[in-house]
C-alpha cells in the first residue's frame, strides 16, 4: 500500500488525538501519522539518547528523539520515542510530493531500516528539493522534459539513463558519462530545427556529443507527460537516482497528479526519434572567441546523418562502464 493510500485512510478515520497513526507494512520501525491539522508525518522508531534541535523549513521539519502520545486507527493509545518527519503545508501538491518521496526514501531502507542518520539526510534532501523553482516556460520545460523521458522510455529504459541524466537546470547536457554527452531536443513543427547554446554542440578536444532529435506531433490521445513521469517513477523507486526525477518534475511544475502536461502522440515520435552526432550537424567549427559567451543559434539537422542502430548501440554499450556517476545519498 502506497503511504498516499493509507494517508486517506488516516484522515478518513481521526482519533481525535494529537497523531492518529498505523504502522507501514514492510517497515515494522516505521509509522505513518496524521496530526490533527490533516498534515501527514512520518515516525520512525528512535533509541535513548537520539536528542538533536528540530530543524524546520516553511514546508518541512524534523524533530529527533521526542516522546509522542499516538493513538493508532483502532484507537489504541501508546507513548513511543521517535523521530518525526513532519509536512507543514496544506498545499495538495506538497503534500502529494511529501508522500510520494516518503515511499522512495523506505523504498531505499528496506534492508537497512531508517534511522536517525539516514532520515536527517533524507530531510535535507527535501529541503533542497522544495527549493527548486518552476521554470519561468512551462510549456517549454514542460516539452523537453516529455522528450527527455520518452527518449529514456524508449532506448535502454529509465534505469539505464538515470545515474547519467542531469536535471538541474544548471547542467549544459541533458546526460553526461566520461566525456560522452547526449542532448535532446524535441520539436512539433515539421521541420527538424532545434535551438543550441554554441556549446551544447560545439566538441571541446577528447569529447563526443550525440543530438537526440524527436519530431514530434500533440494528439489528444497520446501519451501525456504525465503518463511518462509514473512510468518513470515506478522504474526508479527505490534507485539512488529518483531525486532527480522529483526535481525535473518541479522544474516543470509538475507536482500535482491533476496536471496532465504535453500529450503527444507515440507513433509519430517513435517515427520521428533520430541521433546524430555533433561533428555531422551544421555549427560553427570554432569555439566562442575570447569575450563571446552564451551564443545560441538555430539549426537544421535534415540534412546531416543520422546514427544507424547498430552505431547508437555500439556507442552506447561502453557507457556503464566509464565514469559511472557516483549515487545520491539519502
Amino acid at each position: 500500500m502506497s503511504l498516499a493510500t493509507l494517508f486517506s485512510e488516516l484522515k478518513d478515520r481521526p482519533s481525535g488525538h494529537a497523531f492518529t497513526v498505523a504502522r507501514v507494512s514492510e517497515h515494522q520501525e516505521v509509522l505513518l501519522g496524521v496530526d490533527t491539522t490533516g498534515h501527514p508525518v512520518l515516525f520512525v522508531l528512535a533509541e535513548a539518547g537520539d536528542v538533536e534541535p528540530p530543524l524546520r523549513t516553511e514546508r518541512i521539519s524534523l524533530h529527533i528523539g521526542q516522546s509522542y502520545l499516538l493513538a493508532d486507527i483502532d484507537d489504541s493509545r501508546s507513548v513511543e520515542l521517535l523521530h518525526a518527519l513532519r509536512c507543514e503545508t496544506s498545499a495538495s501538491a506538497d503534500v502529494e510530493t511529501f508522500l510520494l518521496l516518503a515511499d522512495a526514501f523506505l523504498a531505499r531502507q528496506q534492508e537497512s531500516g531508517a534511522n536517525r542518520q539516514s532520515l536527517t539526510s533524507f530531510f535535507r534532501s527535501m529541503v533542497r528539493l522544495f527549493a527548486v523553482a518552476p521554470a519561468k516556460d512551462l510549456q517549454a520545460e514542460r516539452r523537453g522534459l516529455w522528450g527527455e523521458l520518452f527518449m529514456m522510455s524508449r532506448v535502454r529504459g529509465f534505469r539505464f539513463w538515470a545515474p547519467f541524466w542531469h536535471s538541474e537546470v544548471s547542467r549544459r547536457f541533458d546526460f553526461s558519462c566520461g566525456r560522452n554527452r547526449v542532448e535532446v531536443k524535441i520539436t512539433t513543427r515539421p521541420e527538424r530545427t532545434h535551438h543550441f547554446s554554441h556549446r551544447q554542440i560545439y566538441a571541446i578536444e577528447g569529447e563526443e556529443i550525440v543530438v537526440t532529435s524527436i519530431l514530434a506531433t500533440e494528439d489528444d490521445s497520446g501519451l501525456s507527460l504525465r503518463q511518462l513521469i509514473e512510468k518513470c517513477r515506478a522504474a526508479l523507486m527505490g534507485t539512488p537516482d529518483y531525486l532527480k526525477l522529483e526535481r525535473a518534475v518541479r522544474r516543470a511544475g509538475m507536482e500535482s497528479s491533476t496536471e496532465t502536461g504535453p500529450v503527444i502522440g507515440v507513433a509519430e515520435a517513435e517515427e520521428g526519434l533520430a541521433w546524430f552526432r555533433s561533428r555531422d550537424v551544421p555549427h560553427f567549427l570554432v569555439p566562442e572567441p575570447p569575450g563571446v559567451t552564451e551564443t545560441r543559434y538555430r539549426v537544421d539537422l535534415s540534412t546531416a546523418p543520422r546514427l544507424t542502430t547498430v552505431e547508437l548501440d555500439e556507442w552506447l554499450h561502453h557507457w556503464p562502464l566509464a565514469d559511472f556517476p557516483k549515487a545520491v545519498n539519502w
